[in-house]
């Protein structure tokens, strides 16, 4: 399973990526096309992509996009160097990481705002709190999952060292039996990875500390160069991205209904489904007044463990890599709209609908 934030590293950003887009209809002359690189191109993770497309969003706002092949060893960012991507979804460490090595980039719309990286123990664990972890096992379901773990730690005064660390994957059945059998005392994973869990009738609790969830896990991503060349375009798919995460808030059920139909192997577990899309309505509706509006204190507040832990070399000025004036226009909807498009995609399609 791929995680949430495709937490793949910057250095070597130049290559040929042409090739690595997914099959896309014949464009229409008539279409603004737009290339757009998400960490998976068809997750529940990431639901207001197929719901955009689902609902029409993208054919109201005269778009033709492309979702690039996200599975690939190629930096993000190089996609936005080459000009191959118009717009790239990074999470913080890769911003981080982009702006520490002089890439001109800039963070338009917080696509998440809220961590998808937790640190789960099971019901019955005696683990309270971070605070609780010295001494334990922490099972990865990656070795990418450590700086989550490094990051949470420090949260308590408690060093790597002071824990055993495991990669125990993450393969669905492996994860289960991990934490079912007590080979670990808790996992850190990003949240697609924990809802096997409930897809396999584990109880579960998340003891991930708020300082280390609260924070843009996942931004849209533009070249400084192109902004106004693609300003209209990339505001016009910002736009229907925001209306798809309302869409959630508006029909969760309708939703539900929509991914379960175009995503159904996420969704084989009834229970596993649903958890994933509840755990993708908390990092993705925004903590913000409106859709992806860019918080620059956040930014700067968070910057400490990746410091510390070498991720970048000193603290970064936000506004030398935050761009607020798209947010505004992709908000520029009204709530009514959604519902209308929801109503009649119900209507078209009663029988997608749960009894």
């Amino acid at each position: 399973m791929k995680t949430l934030s495709g937490r793949l590293g910057l250095l070597g950003c130049v290559a040929t990526v042409a090739a690595l887009s997914v099959a896309a209809p014949t464009q229409a002359q008539d279409k603004k096309p737009i290339n757009v690189l998400l960490p998976n191109e068809n997750t529940t993770t990431l639901f207001p992509a197929p719901v955009a497309r689902e609902l029409g969003f993208f054919e109201d706002e005269g778009l033709d996009v492309t979702l690039l092949a996200s599975d690939t060893t190629i930096p993000y960012v190089a996609f936005l160097m080459n000009n191959q991507a118009d717009l790239v979804m990074l999470d913080a460490p890769q911003t981080f990481q982009a702006v520490n090595a002089n890439q001109p980039v800039a963070v338009i719309f917080e696509g998440m705002q809220y961590a998808p990286e937790v640190l789960i123990v099971r019901e019955d664990s005696p683990v309270q709190s971070v605070a609780d972890l010295r001494g334990k096992t922490i099972g990865l379901a990656s070795d990418r999952d450590q700086i989550t773990a490094q990051v949470a730690l420090d949260t308590a005064g408690i060093s790597i060292d002071e824990v055993r660390t495991v990669v125990v994957g993450d393969s669905g059945p492996v994860l289960a039996r991990a934490v079912r059998d007590n080979q670990v005392d808790v996992v850190a994973a990003a949240a697609n990875d924990m809802t096997v869990l409930e897809a396999n009738d584990i109880p579960s609790r998340d003891i991930t500390p708020p300082e280390v969830s609260e924070n843009p896990a996942n931004s849209f991503v533009i070249h400084k160069d192109r902004i106004e060349e693609l300003r209209p375009t990339v505001t016009a798919f910002l736009r229907a991205w925001a209306k798809a995460a309302e869409a959630a808030k508006v029909d969760r059920e309708a939703v539900a209904a929509m991914l379960r139909h175009n995503i159904p192997e996420e969704w084989e577990a009834e229970a596993g489904g649903q958890a994933l899309l509840d755990a993708s309505m908390k990092m993705i509706l925004p903590q913000t007044p409106k859709h992806g509006q860019p918080q620059p204190e956040i930014w700067t507040g968070i910057q400490g463990p990746y410091i510390k832990f070498g991720v970048i070399e000193g603290e970064i000025d936000s506004a030398t890599f935050i761009d607020d004036s798209f947010y505004e226009a992709a908000n520029d909807f009204d709530p009514a709209e959604v519902k209308a498009a929801i109503d009649e995609w119900k209507a078209a399609h009663p029988d997608l609908l749960q009894p």
